[in-house]
């Protein structure tokens, strides 16, 4: 039956759309012509996985943790499990011992390598480690680990071939995962992918040692284009397509000789901008409201806050055309579904509470259960499903390592106090240049923008640097007014007019006079 579900699964049609710009980079992962997933990778040190050089800011020996300067304004945590020393005394001393505490291992001002285990998110620092993971196709390299382990989903001979390779492969105190993909790879594959990560831990070492600028990135290993190459190209079924020349070269270095000319990677070479070319942008949209519409006419209402994701179930417009107890099964069938979709599609994780429409028959709570089960099963992220509380809610965890979609695309409303969102600087400025990549091919040479004063002051610090730079590569004059619309809590960045830079100037003028009056 397992095998049955994996082959039906290699039967989905899946593409990933790649759209880059200067500081940012978006894909929206298609399965059968649909946004399952958005990955979005910005300039920014602490994202998942990255490899810093840090400094040891404080340490508590109560919580048996050390506050770490990461360079984000924002100290990463560090547990004391998460040490390699720490690991090397528990794998060489009595485990029925009392440890010691925390300042045994690290001191107090001490650089020290860490990789990022969980991105911050709200008033929370990143997590961090110093057991390092260098992820691959097959495999995960881990240099202080000690242990072999084989993905489950193998078979068994399969898994004790690759077990015992692994044994006979690993110096020192490394360790070794083989991932599921590495079932059908031949063992020249895995030899090869193994020596390519022990060079990114050597070159991340070397690089470690040369630098004298604390704190630092040694090594961004986020990297969207890895994260697509291996979590989804390298499984034979998914096309890429990019809009970039530079990230095709990038696929074709990691795919090495065997990645040929039709090997799925291909390069979009409209004007059009290719989100909308394959008309996923109107649905990254929808995966930011906070009411999503079930097919039936019944909707769902999803609140997140930094403790935990609220998922409420309504019947909505839906009335049934049978008794009030099938009506309200239909609909939560609905919504068990649409939560398990929506979990994947905005990244949430943590707790997530779900209230279900309530339910009479113990047969109904249990075949929601299962329908949840079974769509959580198409993510490609941790899931446990804790089941009914004694209150009727259904309790969930989803594990997280990244910002979700919701805290990479918009903040805290300031007139608020943050109890409602506003879409983000970052993102309304990659909206913005966006815009200004569409006017491309435009006879036009400037263009007036309507924009809020902190958008202003963003294109305008370090001596106009960004706004300098976007005239350069769009080769555009851009003249700015301030927004009469006021605030409004949020950020704002609009293309009023386009046209002739002297009558675009002349009309710059005239706004600038009368704002002044």
């Amino acid at each position: 039956m397992g095998q049955l579900v994996e082959e039906m699964e290699k039967l989905i049609l899946r593409k990933v759309i790649l759209n880059s710009l200067a500081g940012e980079k978006r894909a929206a992962v298609l399965e059968d012509d649909k946004v399952v997933e958005w990955l979005y990778e910005w300039d920014e040190v602490d994202r998942s996985s990255n490899i810093i050089l840090g400094k040891v800011i404080d340490i508590v020996p109560g919580m048996d943790a050390a506050f770490v300067d990461i360079g984000t304004g924002k100290n990463g945590f560090l547990y004391k499990k998460e040490l390699v020393a720490y690991q090397n005394y528990m794998d060489n001393n009595n485990p029925q011992a009392v440890p010691p505490k925390i300042n045994s291992f690290i001191t107090k001002g001490e650089s020290i390598v860490v990789q990022i285990l969980k991105e911050s998110t709200g008033t929370k620092g990143a997590r961090l480690t110093e057991m390092v993971t260098y992820p691959g196709k097959y495999l995960v390299y881990m240099p202080y680990a000690s242990y072999i382990a084989v993905s489950k989903k193998m078979a068994d001979p399969v898994r004790e071939r690759w077990r015992s390779l692994g044994g006979e492969l690993i110096q020192g105190s490394e360790g070794l995962i083989f991932r599921t993909v590495s079932e059908s790879a031949d063992e020249e594959d895995i030899l090869e992918e193994l020596a390519w990560l022990r060079m990114q831990h050597e070159e991340m070492l070397k690089k470690r040692n040369d630098i004298s600028s604390i704190p630092s990135v040694l090594y961004s290993q986020s990297s969207i284009i890895q994260r697509i190459y291996f979590d989804f190209f390298s499984d034979g079924h998914t096309d890429v397509i990019v809009d970039n020349a530079d990230d095709y070269q990038k696929f074709v270095r990691l795919g090495g000789k065997k990645l040929s000319s039709s090997s799925g990677i291909k390069q979009y070479q409209g004007k059009e901008n290719i989100f909308h070319a394959y008309d996923v942008e109107k649905q990254l949209e929808k995966s930011l409201s906070r009411k999503v519409w079930l097919k039936n006419g019944g909707f769902l209402i999803i609140d997140s806050t930094e403790a935990m994701t609220v998922i409420d179930v309504n019947t909505g417009k839906f009335i049934g055309k049978e008794n009030l107890q099938e009506t309200v099964l239909k609909t939560n069938v609905d919504a068990a579904n649409a939560v398990a979709e929506h979990l994947r599609l905005r990244d949430i994780g943590g707790i997530i509470l779900i209230d279900f429409i309530d339910m009479k028959k113990e047969e109904h709570q249990s075949l929601i259960l299962e329908t949840l089960k079974k769509a959580l099963k198409k993510d490609r992220t941790l899931t446990n499903v804790g089941g009914f509380t004694k209150f009727g809610l259904v309790e969930l965890t989803r594990k997280r390592s990244r910002k979700s979609l919701a805290e990479v695309l918009q903040e805290p409303c300031h007139i608020c106090h943050g109890v409602g969102r506003v879409p983000s600087l970052t993102h309304v400025l990659s909206e913005f240049e966006r815009d200004l990549q569409a006017l491309r091919n435009s006879l036009d040479d400037a263009v007036l923008v309507e924009v809020y004063d902190t958008i202003m002051s963003a294109l305008l610090e370090d001596g106009k640097k960004r706004l300098l730079q976007l005239e350069d590569t769009y080769r555009k004059i851009i003249y700015l007014v301030r927004s009469d619309q006021g605030e409004a809590g949020g950020n704002q960045c609009t293309i009023r007019l386009v046209g002739n830079k002297d009558e675009l100037k002349e009309t710059w003028k005239k706004r600038l006079k009368s704002s002044s009056n």
